[in-house]
Parts: C-alpha cells; sequence; structure tokens
C-alpha cells in the first residue's frame, strides 16, 4: 500500500476491526478449497478453472482500474514483473489444486504452509538479505516437519504430498517479487495485474484441456472468483487497518477452517502426526517472524 500514501489518506488504526477481517478471510478461504476440490474431482483441469476464475476476476476489477486508470494502466509498459506474477500464482494455483483431488484439504493447507520457508531462502538469494544462523536452524526444522506430515518412507505415500509444497514455494516467489517492487505497484494494480497475466498464460493449455460446463458448475467458478477477490480485499483492508505483526499470525487461523470444511463436506480429518507437523511449521514461521521483527 505503500505507492498509495501520497495520495489517500491511511485510514485510522482499529487492531480490532483488521483481526476480525483477517479472520473471517482466512476462515473463509477454504471454502474456495472446496468448490476447487468438487471441480477438480469432477475432472475439470485447474488451468481451466484458474483461467475462468481470473478471467471474471479481471471482469469484476475493470470499472474500478478504469476510474483509476492512471494509477494502473502506465504499468502495463513494463509486462516482465506482471508476466512473473502471474506465471508464479498459477504455478501455485495449479500445484495446490491438483493437490486436493488427491489430499485431503487441511493437509494440503499445511504442506502449503513452507512458504515463509522458502522466502528466506529466496530473499537470501535474490534480494541479498542477511540470514542469520538462527533463521537457517529454523527453516530447517520448518522441512524436518514437512516430511514428518508427507512420510516418504510410510506404507501408503501419496506423491501428491509435493504437490502443496511446490505451491507453496510458488507463492513464495509471488511475495519476492511483489517485495522487490514495493513502492511501485498499488494493491490494485498488483490484484489487477495478477488476474490479466495468469488468466493470459493459463488460456493456451487450458482450452487445450477444455472440458464444457453446465449451469452449476459455471456458477462454482463465480464463487471462487468472488471469494478469491472479497478475500484479497478482506486481508489488504486487515493490514491497513492494523499493525503487521498483529495481523501475519492470523494467516495461521486458515487451518482451523481448512479442518472443519474437509470434515464437513468430504469426511476428512487430519491424523495425530499430521496435527503435531502442522503445530511445528506454524510454530517456526512465527518465530521466523519474531526473529525477524527482533533483528
Amino acid at each position: 500500500m505503500a505507492s498509495q500514501a501520497g495520495t489517500l489518506p491511511l485510514p485510522a488504526a482499529r487492531p480490532l476491526l483488521g483481526a476480525m477481517l483477517m479472520c473471517i478471510a482466512m476462515l473463509v478461504v477454504p471454502l474456495a478449497d472446496v468448490v476447487a476440490k468438487v471441480l477438480v474431482l469432477d475432472g475439470y483441469s485447474p488451468l481451466q478453472s484458474t483461467f475462468q476464475r481470473m478471467t471474471l476476476g479481471v471482469l469484476f476489477l475493470a470499472p474500478l482500474v478504469w476510474l483509476r486508470r492512471d494509477e494502473v494502466l502506465p504499468h502495463a509498459r513494463r509486462p516482465l514483473p506482471l508476466l512473473l506474477l502471474g506465471a508464479s500464482i498459477l504455478g501455485a494455483i495449479t500445484c495446490y489444486v491438483l493437490a486436493l483431488e488427491h489430499l485431503p484439504i487441511a493437509n494440503t493447507l499445511a504442506l502449503s504452509f513452507v512458504q515463509p520457508f522458502f522466502i528466506v531462502i529466496l530473499s537470501k538469494l535474490l534480494l541479498g538479505e542477511r540470514v542469520g544462523l538462527l533463521r537457517w536452524g529454523i527453516v530447517l526444522v520448518g522441512f524436518a516437519a514437512v516430511v514428518m506430515i508427507i512420510r516418504p518412507a510410510a506404507e501408503g505415500f501419496q506423491p501428491a504430498s509435493i504437490l502443496p509444497v511446490l505451491s507453496g514455494g510458488c507463492m513464495a516467489i509471488y511475495v519476492i517479487i511483489i517485495r522487490k517492487g514495493a513502492g511501485t505497484l498499488s494493491a490494485l494494480a498488483t490484484t489487477f495485474y495478477t488476474h490479466v497475466a495468469s488468466a493470459l498464460l493459463a488460456a493456451p493449455l487450458a482450452f487445450f484441456l477444455w472440458k464444457e460446463m453446465g449451469a452449476a458448475e459455471w456458477i462454482l467458478i463465480l464463487e471462487l472468483s468472488v471469494i478469491g477477490l472479497a478475500v484479497q480485499y478482506f486481508i489488504i483492508k486487515a493490514y491497513e487497518l492494523a499493525e503487521a505483526s498483529l495481523i501475519a499470525p492470523l494467516t495461521y487461523t486458515e487451518m482451523i477452517g481448512a479442518i472443519l470444511a474437509g470434515w464437513w463436506f468430504f469426511d476428512e480429518f487430519p491424523d495425530s502426526v499430521t496435527i503435531v507437523g502442522t503445530l511445528v511449521l506454524i510454530s517456526c514461521a512465527l518465530l521466523t517472524m519474531w526473529q525477524g521483527r527482533a533483528k
């Protein structure tokens, strides 16, 4: 939101409202996972559903973008960073939804919690940020927790367990691109161009894998698009109303919604090893945030 600071007044701090918006967003996100799982189990490619979802998002955002065109449209002159944004989010969504076809929602989400650890690694490699021994140790423990959840040597190991980890890596790339361009793209511009670029990149394969949809499936796609835009808006508002140190840890409340959604819609429930591994992952991620603020 830094790029908007010079033209728009910052809203007054309201930490309780910000925290509530973040919790609502995180509890709603698993509903999108339910819809995505239903579609992929019915044989619809994640590339097709992502193309449809992102295209609808572009149409929803177009009037607002036109009203603020002086803020948004000039960035189209530098397409490479925008295409990288689209490619990373497309990779993240595709890997995540493919995993949902084979894994419970809660397990898929838990494994995607590796994102903060990939961010630490990429921050060192791409941004030149200093990473101390403590943070490297936290990263190693975090990846050990991932191995605990995946259990590669156990009977019944599912190779699809690797997909949420790849999704977390793609999301980390998305975050790094945004961080590298901090202060140049507003929240609206980032959201709009992410939708445009990912739709364009998904289009060729989406049409190749296209499967005709009925009215019910189109309603699900519409729900996916609306949920995605609403959640993104709530998250942006939450960070406007309260400090990041308060809001960021609340992202892990998504696991509550994921467990409830998996249980209610698919009769899924994570086993004790997955729950312990998830708690270790969340603890490591929170410790990484705390250690970063303490530097």
